[in-house]
């Protein structure tokens, strides 16, 4: 299987997997302000220019996310992320409390008409295969 390597450095790597439609995410540690809305964006950008349909994002080394950043996220990345097609959203939950409260902060205040699902897990294999499974495309996994 073909994995090209869009982006790594000492915060994040972001993989393709074309043969499966797939971005993975992989936060390396907390990374907060003008470095997560980079990384952010590079993801967007990734998955508009590959047209890729589902997003694995691996936040088991990331830290607290700042309330700025969660506002940005909320007011300007989902937005433009709803207008990308995606059908399925994986989070690999942080150990992080404080990155907890923030991913669901952010996810409840996603609006429930957004074309993807969004799941939590704690194993990124585990979401992946998740994310490969068309039985139910549609249907959102909570916590």
């Amino acid at each position: 299987m073909v994995v090209l390597v869009d982006h790594d450095d000492a915060d994040a790597r972001i993989e393709v997997l074309p043969e499966l439609s797939l971005v993975r995410l992989t936060w390396k540690e907390p990374v907060p302000g003008l470095k997560y809305r980079e990384i952010m964006m590079r993801l967007l950008a990734t998955v508009r220019h590959h047209g890729l349909k589902h997003w694995l994002s691996d936040g088991r080394c990331m830290g607290p996310i700042l309330f700025a950043d969660q506002t940005w996220t909320m007011q300007e990345f989902v937005p433009q992320l709803i207008q990308v097609g995606l059908e399925r959203v994986a989070i690999v939950s942080s150990a992080d409390v404080l990155n907890r409260i923030a991913v669901d902060r952010m996810v409840n205040a996603t609006s429930a008409g957004v074309p993807y699902s969004i799941a939590f897990f704690e194993d990124p294999s585990i979401a992946q295969l998740w994310l490969m499974d068309r039985t139910d495309a549609h249907t959102p996994v909570g916590r």
